[in-house]
């Protein structure tokens, strides 16, 4: 029997914690689906849980390739990703799955909140649900910091993280060549992009929770964080490489803009954009994602009315 859904958990090295949100995947995951485990060729399944998980040799320990090898790997419709100590919640694929009914949504975006020992799951405080670009960044945090995350918010998502995102199946193969380095950030960013672009619509599920604990997630919200805010140059060539507006000619707007919403280092970062350009170019290849008009849809027949045609047949 096909799966409907994949779910990934990449094994990247920290053993622990990817062990945890294996258990919990394990533990939780819907009776229509298989799990896959990408890794480098150096997890040996201590656990003998070879009949319940797949083992995909990625032959690469970095996990935008792990993705990509689990994604050709995947019989399931969908894709989900639950990396390095990210935890599986009771029923917390179902509302996610539903969003793929709309024809256009390619990307879902679950909502990653802090483990913090409570027994209210849904008041927990968010980490991300997604990002979108603002003035201030060119790799929002949606929702951080707060205890539920508005309609209005959802509005603007843009992408996922790839650490904690669900996929068509088909979209996230066509997208795994797209980009050619190793930062889980950039390559959000990118496929994100290059998802618009190919007129799909990216959904927060706000009834999907992921958690994620501060000590053992590889992706913390301090270091999501930090990151973006360090990285606003390559991040923004990345933007202008795949869009417009790039250039010297909007650095001085981007500075202004980004330093009063932002900060200065941001600001910086952003307006100096065109220097990274050299390094970006070869790392992103927008050429061959699925797009939106291209997606193989299944027709539904009533069997009822299927019925009546053979027998007046």
């Amino acid at each position: 029997m096909i799966p409907r859904l994949t779910i990934v958990v990449p094994y990247f090295g920290a053993t622990e914690s990817f062990e945890s949100s294996l258990v919990s995947v394990l533990q939780h995951r819907p009776d229509d689906c298989e799990v896959l485990v990408p890794h480098g060729g150096d997890y040996d399944d201590p656990f003998d849980l070879s009949d319940e998980v797949k083992f995909v040799d990625a032959k690469s320990p970095r996990l935008v390739e792990q993705i990509a090898a689990a994604a050709m790997a995947a019989r399931g419709r969908f894709v989900h990703v639950v990396s390095d100590g990210h935890l599986a919640t009771p029923s917390w694929t179902e509302s996610a799955l539903a969003e793929f009914e709309y024809s256009e949504a390619g990307v879902v975006v679950p909502v990653v909140r802090i483990a913090d020992g409570s027994q209210e799951i849904a008041r927990s405080e968010i980490l991300h649900a997604g990002w979108s670009r603002t003035t201030s960044s060119v790799c929002q945090l949606i929702g951080a910091g707060t205890a539920e995350v508005q309609p209005r918010q959802c509005l603007r998502v843009e992408g996922a993280f790839l650490s904690a995102s669900f996929w068509r199946r088909d979209l996230l193969r066509s997208l795994s060549t797209t980009f050619q380095g190793d930062d889980i950030i950039e390559a959000s960013l990118v496929y994100g992009l290059l998802t618009k672009l190919a007129k799909w619509r990216c959904v927060v599920s706000r009834e999907s929770t992921l958690l994620a604990s501060e000590l053992e997630c590889a992706f913390a919200a301090s270091d999501y964080e930090s990151r973006i805010r360090g990285n606003q140059r390559r991040l923004q060539a990345i933007a202008d490489h795949l869009g417009s507006g790039g250039g010297w000619s909007n650095s001085f707007g981007r500075f202004v803009t980004t330093c009063f919403s932002g900060g200065l280092r941001p600001a910086i970062g952003r307006a100096t954009a065109p220097l990274a350009t050299k390094s970006i170019s070869p790392l992103v290849q927008p050429s061959g994602v699925l797009h939106a008009d291209e997606q193989a849809e299944t027709l539904r027949i009533p069997v009822s009315e299927l019925v009546e045609q053979c027998r007046a047949a």
